[in-house]
């Protein structure tokens, strides 16, 4: 490795990667026999044919549907009279206050209403998540999941959208850690420690303890401009969906710059729970840092790729050089039935989300921020953060106003006369906001024998079955809306209304499982059914 930042990072995919391949690998294109139907094969289409979740969604109609909603010509007017349209990703500091404000908020709404954090445990779980890192689906892998997130969120508020972390603005400086960025009315001016300052004080972790963070203990640096420029000059695909976790016999070489292990470097400068991938999800960083890897991914598609190559070029598949999840037609666990090419397609972009331009010097002094400036006395003008009070700012010879809510004095940003200090004697509230539709399931199971095949220990003796098909059941979910054990329920509020038009025959797996009380399938039980 060419040095210890990116070592840790190496250690840590080499690791996962070892993990990885001792997982079953779900195909679900392959011949796979449901348990005690030998010879039949996995009967799903790409996506379910009957959508639960709108987190599952690839377009502004299907959220629209499944909440309520009456669709426009391109947006949906939600139950409460919101407009859900789609996203516009803004880097974080560019958000007016207002949005800044709303999407704290609708953060603190996702974490009190335990979606955060289902969110970041399927990030914490390699046996849930093989392809999530150490191969060419980490892109694609990422997409989806903070897709999934970027939903939840604005169910919560439609006007606010995932905003990206761009960390150039931070590489620019000295040192990042004299960002603003680390200051009460954004992310804390925690420097190493439990965060108790900022946005998200209080946040807490995996354990339930507050978040640490240890910024600059184990990295000198985080992903800059000259990192993201390599990743952008790079031509070839196997480049960019990169192997970063090979073995003997690949016959591609480890690319150090590559992207994946490239945004390592943040993760390791900020420390604490973003050090490792277990923990990393649960701090709010992890999600806008990852949106901005999304965004340099998506430029580089844009730059490099026509439109009708970005949803079929994927590496070659080669046990040598990945792990089989991260084979073009495995299944993106534990998004099944999507498979890991499905996230090259082009609707994220077309139907979802789009991304604001990034700060630039021609948007003024500042950068289009009052957290940023433009930096003229290091080469080219560049955006760069403003430093924080109480941090050296030497080194600016051109008149930049280099220093947030103060002023640079014998190269320290100190307060000026007539600005009161950055630090508020006392924090703003932590506000949240009430959702603006019902609280849906994501964990079902897609056939009505799952449970008695569980009960015959089928989650382990054919595992590339139901690790996909029963995920309820094997535990590879936890249902939040209802109970597993009753024996005749209805598992989803549109139940009723998919029985009235005809799901129960259309689509009679999924619904006969999960919609038993509407289909009328109480007189008869699982197990009588599945093992007559």
């Amino acid at each position: 490795a060419p040095d210890e930042a990116m070592r840790t990072v190496c250690e840590q995919l080499n690791k996962w990667d070892d993990s990885a391949r001792s997982q079953p690998a779900a195909a679900p294109m392959a011949p796979v026999a449901a348990p005690g139907v030998a010879g039949m094969v996995a009967v799903m289409s790409v996506l379910p044919a009957t959508i639960t979740d709108p987190i599952v969604c690839t377009d502004i109609p299907c959220v629209c549907q499944l909440n309520g909603g009456t669709m426009g010509s391109s947006s949906c007017t939600t139950s409460s009279g919101a407009t859900y349209g789609k996203g516009t990703r803004k880097e974080y500091r560019m958000m007016t206050d207002a949005e800044r404000g709303r999407f704290h908020a609708a953060m603190w709404t996702m974490k009190n209403n335990g979606d955060y954090d289902r969110m970041a445990h399927i990030h914490a779980n390699v046996n849930q998540a093989p392809s999530a890192h150490s191969g060419p689906a980490f892109l694609a892998w990422h997409r989806e999941y903070i897709k999934r997130f970027e939903i939840l969120l604005r169910l919560i508020d439609p006007s606010i959208s995932l905003p990206y972390w761009d960390t150039t603005l931070e590489g620019a400086l000295a040192d990042p850690q004299y960002s603003a960025l680390w200051s009460n009315e954004l992310m804390g001016d925690t420097m190493n420690g439990p965060v108790n300052t900022g946005a998200f004080r209080g946040w807490t972790n995996i354990d339930g303890d507050t978040i640490n963070r240890n910024l600059g203990q184990d990295s000198g640096r985080v992903l800059n401009a000259n990192d993201r420029n390599l990743v952008m000059g790079k031509t070839r695909i196997e480049s960019i969906l990169a192997f970063s976790s090979t073995r003997d016999g690949c016959p591609y070489s480890v690319e150090w710059d590559n992207l994946e292990f490239a945004h390592g470097y943040s993760h390791v400068y900020v420390g604490g729970e973003m050090l490792t991938q277990h923990t990393a999800a649960f701090d709010p960083l992890f999600f806008m840092y990852h949106s901005f890897i999304d965004s340099i991914w998506e430029a580089w598609r844009t730059q490099r790729q026509t439109r009708n190559v970005r949803p079929t070029a994927y590496p070659p598949n080669n046990a040598q050089c990945s792990a089989e999840a991260h084979f073009s037609t495995s299944v993106m666990s534990p998004f099944a039935p999507l498979q890991n090419i499905d996230g090259l397609s082009n609707d994220y972009t077309d139907n979802l989300y789009t991304y604001a331009p990034g700060p630039s010097c021609s948007m003024g002094e500042n950068c289009g921020s009052k957290y940023l400036f433009c930096d003229r006395s290091h080469g080219a003008a560049q955006c760069a953060a403003k430093i924080r009070l109480g941090q050296p700012c030497s080194g600016y010879t051109r008149g930049e106003a280099c220093c947030y809510n103060s002023v640079c004095t014998r190269g320290i940003c100190s307060p000026a006369p007539t600005i009161a200090p950055t630090t508020p004697s006392t924090l703003p509230p932590i506000v949240t906001v009430s959702t603006v539709s019902p609280v849906t399931e994501s964990c079902f199971n897609e056939h009505e024998c799952c449970g008695p095949w569980q009960a015959r220990g089928e989650c382990t003796r054919n595992p590339s079955y139901m690790r996909t098909w029963c995920q309820a059941s094997c535990n590879i979910c936890y249902p939040r809306q209802y109970t597993i054990s009753t024996a005749c329920s209805d598992r989803h509020y549109s139940c009723r209304q998919w029985a009235s038009a005809g799901e129960c025959t259309n689509n009679p797996l999924w619904m006969t499982e999960n919609c038993r009380q509407s289909c009328n399938r109480c007189g008869r039980t699982r197990e009588q059914t599945c093992f007559p």
